[in-house]
């Protein structure tokens, strides 16, 4: 078995290198996501992934989708599959209570987006009906079972994600951002995402200078890590979009 202990970035690699090595591509892009990619399906069961998520937002515990910067073309792609996705999801609010207030902040965003993008997701009956069960897209479109869960994570958001990044020692508020980051992976892993994570990742890739993130005044005495290369947070990449995205699909 694999355990992935990590946000989204941790358990996606742990996604990808359980792929990897069970079923050994021609080359590395067969399984990548088209046009980078040939989008290969996963030929059968992988090794049992147990996710453990340290941050509230990827939702990447419950997913079948493995996202990662191509470094050769500067772009953001990644893996769908639903043989990718974690056997087991531990889900304990206690390994977020440490998590800086700015990452608490920005992967809350994510989780505002991907609650709000997959409930306007494109519905699953406008789409064309795949040849075959094998070649059915990950993303399915927006359906009445995804907006159950959506919704719910996307009230749970509006309602404590401020408080979770204001206090790290508001548990109620962390446990429930968690459930929120949960809920909305289970409503994006089945509808899909559109507009603000499409752009978020030319917006990620193509940012010129170094994010810095300002000191953290918490009591935890938490120091940024150094960066040697241009960064963006994931939240913040999608959320800059998301107003001007959402007045145009209404």
């Amino acid at each position: 078995a694999i355990v992935a202990l990590g946000g989204g970035s941790v358990i996606d690699t742990a996604k990808a290198a359980n792929l990897y090595s069970c079923y050994p591509p021609n080359d590395f892009y067969d399984y990548v996501n088209p046009p980078l990619g040939k989008g290969i399906p996963v030929p059968g069961p992988l090794l049992p992934l147990i996710a453990i998520p340290t941050t509230a937002g990827t939702g990447s515990e419950t997913t079948g989708v493995a996202i990662f910067d191509d470094t050769p073309s500067k772009s953001k792609t990644g893996i769908a599959d639903r043989r990718l996705k974690p056997t087991l999801g531990i889900v304990d609010p206690n390994n977020t209570q440490t998590l800086p207030p700015n990452v608490a902040k920005y992967s809350g965003l994510d989780v505002l987006c991907h609650a709000m993008e997959s409930y306007t997701a494109l519905s699953y009956n406008q789409r064309p009906r795949p040849i075959s069960p094998l070649h059915r897209p990950a993303y399915q479109g927006s359906n009445p079972i995804s907006d159950i869960w959506s919704l719910h994570a996307l009230q749970l958001t509006c309602q404590y994600l401020e408080r979770a990044v204001n206090d790290p020692d508001d548990l109620e508020a962390r446990s429930n951002m968690l459930l929120a980051s949960s809920a909305a992976g289970i409503g994006f892993g089945n509808a899909g995402v559109h507009l603000c994570h499409g752009m978020s990742y030319s917006v990620a890739s193509q940012v010129k200078s170094h994010y810095k993130h300002p000191n953290s005044n918490n009591n935890q005495g938490y120091q940024p890590p150094l960066i040697d290369h241009p960064l963006i947070p994931h939240g913040l990449s999608v959320i800059v979009n998301a107003p001007a995205v959402f007045a145009f699909t209404g």
